[in-house]
């Protein structure tokens, strides 16, 4: 583990280590804040938010790597198997976040995420929000994509299924992407679910009087 963690000292990129054990050995450098950081991170999904661009990487060990430069403008938040990524700064911001096993990505405001080589995975969700900015490889079993807004999905790999949602104006291009079924939720039905949500939150409020 020092041998690793020289190499990156080395290439000039600070990593964050998220284990107990190597999380005490660099305290005393000067790292992106971590909440909740733990033995076992077991990211299972990502919120990317902000002007933020996160490459994905699939690997055995779970870490988040950031250039030095960039360390102060950068927020890294774990809170039990979501792990949330945001800059509010005007120039995009790139971090690297390394996975075992993750079931939904999360994009919003102006953020950018791609995944660096082909993820391996039993099923993902993909939702997009605003004008963020998605390219996703993967191999699945199955696949749900939603996005509301102006933003792009690009996806490639291979899937058994995948559902489609978009409340948007969003493109989404599948050219790359071997699906052997594919459904599209009707605009009718995405709508009629959406009112009926609101009518359940009212309910739930006490707005709605029996």
């Amino acid at each position: 583990m020092k041998n690793s963690l020289k190499t990156l000292v080395t290439s000039a990129m600070t990593a964050i280590i998220l284990s107990a054990t190597v999380f005490s050995s660099i305290a005393a450098e000067k790292v992106v804040p971590v909440v909740a950081a733990s033995a076992k991170m077991d990211i299972k999904r990502v919120i990317v938010q902000g002007n933020t661009r996160v490459h994905l990487v699939q690997s055995k060990n779970e870490w988040v790597s950031v250039e030095e430069s960039e360390m102060d403008k950068i927020s890294v938040k774990q809170m039990g198997n979501t792990l949330t990524v945001s800059s509010s700064e005007e120039s995009p911001v790139t971090v690297t976040v390394y996975v075992k096993d993750l079931y939904r990505i999360s994009a919003l405001d102006n953020s950018e995420v791609s995944t660096i080589g082909t993820f391996n995975l039993a099923y993902l969700q993909v939702i997009l929000r605003d004008n963020a900015v998605a390219h996703i490889k993967a191999n699945t079993e199955s696949m749900y994509t939603d996005m509301d807004g102006l933003g792009s999905l690009e996806l490639a790999g291979t899937t058994e299924s995948h559902t489609i949602k978009n409340s948007g104006l969003g493109s989404l291009k599948t050219e790359k992407l071997a699906a052997l079924r594919t459904d599209n939720l009707p605009v009718e039905s995405r709508l009629a679910m959406n009112v009926m949500k609101a009518k359940v939150k009212k309910a739930n409020t006490g707005d709605v009087k029996k």
